[in-house]
C-alpha cells in the first residue's frame, strides 16, 4: 500500500489539483473524509456528509472527485505515503536488527499507524472498487522481501518474496483483529502476534527444513 517516491497508487481523479492551493482544498476534503468515515462508517458517510463536514461546497468535491469511491482512493494514497515514512527506513536498518527487533518494528508501526488513522479501520470492508491496484500490492510484497534479504543475502528472491506475502497477509489479519477488539484486549493479542510473525519467520530464515523443497 505504498505510494511515494518510487511507490505510486493510481487514483481516479477528476482534476489533478495542480497548484498549491488546489491540493490545499483537495487535503482539507480528504481530511473531511477521514473524520466522517472514522466516525459514521463507509457506508453512512456521503459526498453531502463529507462537504458538510469540511465546510466547503458540494461542487468543490465534485470538481476533484467523481464519487465516493474515488474520495477513498485518494484517502488510501494518502495512507501509503505515510506508511512508506514508517517502513521505508526499516530496510536501511534491518541487516543490524535482531529478528525479533525487526518483527517488533513493522508491528508496533502499524500499530502507531492505525490509532493515528481510525478512518483505516472503517475502511477495512470497503468495496472492492476502493481498493489498491495489484501493482501497488506487489511493490509493497518486494519492501518488505527487502527487509527480510537484507537479514538473509543469500536468501532466494523468490523465497524472501513468497515469505513477505505471507507477513503481509499476517498483517492484514491483525489489523482486522485489532479492529474489533476492545482497547483493553488489544495490547495482549498484538504481543500474541508479534510472536507468531516471530516463530514463522525464525523458521523460515533461520533453519533447514526437511522435505522437499522447503530448504530452500
Amino acid at each position: 500500500m505504498l505510494c511515494c517516491g518510487t511507490m505510486s497508487i493510481r487514483t481516479e481523479f477528476r482534476r489533478l489539483p495542480r497548484q498549491p492551493r488546489g491540493r490545499r482544498r483537495v487535503d482539507a476534503l480528504l481530511d473531511a473524509a477521514a473524520a466522517e468515515i472514522s466516525g459514521a462508517g463507509y457506508e453512512a458517510a456521503t459526498m453531502s456528509s463529507i462537504v458538510e463536514r469540511a465546510g466547503a461546497s458540494i461542487g468543490s468535491l465534485y470538481q476533484f472527485f467523481p464519487n465516493k469511491p474515488a474520495v477513498v482512493q485518494a484517502l488510501r494514497a494518502r495512507y501509503c505515503q505515510e506508511f512508506e515514512l514508517l517502513w521505508k527506513p526499516i530496510g536501511l536498518e534491518a541487516k543490524y536488527l535482531s529478528l525479533e527487533k525487526l518483527v517488533a518494528r513493522m508491528v508496533d508501526s502499524t500499530v502507531a499507524f492505525m490509532e493515528r488513522h481510525p478512518a483505516f479501520l472503517a475502511l477495512l470492508d470497503a468495496p472492492c472498487d476502493t481498493r489498491t491496484h495489484s501493482e501497488v500490492r506487489e511493490r509493497f510484497q518486494q519492501l518488505v522481501a527487502g527487509f527480510l534479504r537484507a537479514r538473509r543475502p543469500r536468501m532466494l528472491p523468490e523465497k524472501a518474496l513468497r515469505l513477505a506475502t505471507m507477513t503481509l497477509q499476517m498483517f492484514k489479519a491483525m489489523n482486522f483483529l485489532y479492529r474489533d477488539l476492545s482497547t483493553r484486549e488489544r495490547q495482549p493479542y498484538i504481543q500474541e502476534f508479534k510472536s507468531l510473525l516471530l516463530q514463522y519467520l525464525d523458521c523460515r530464515m533461520n533453519h533447514q527444513n526437511h522435505g522437499k523443497g522447503n530448504h530452500r
